[in-house]
């Protein structure tokens, strides 16, 4: 299955293209599980794994939510 990172900021909401409004994410590849997905994208984009997908950076300042093309389309 393909899996994306979509952008947070700081207060945990979803990042958006200021120009085009379209959600900002980084596409991960595709792999057997989530669990996969997130272990692999947090070693990629130097992060740590908090809950349910959401990853963040190592100052706090924002980070990743790790998730699947369908649940990406929901956002």
């Amino acid at each position: 299955m393909m899996f994306m990172a979509v952008f947070l900021n700081s207060g945990g909401g979803v990042v958006r293209d200021d120009d085009t409004q379209e959600i900002k994410m980084k596409e991960l590849g595709e792999f057997e599980s989530k669990e996969l997905a997130i272990d692999n994208a947090c070693e990629d984009l130097r992060c740590r794994h908090v809950t349910r997908g959401v990853i963040i950076r190592a100052n706090n300042t924002g980070g990743y939510m790790v998730c699947d093309t369908q649940e990406f389309a929901e956002l």
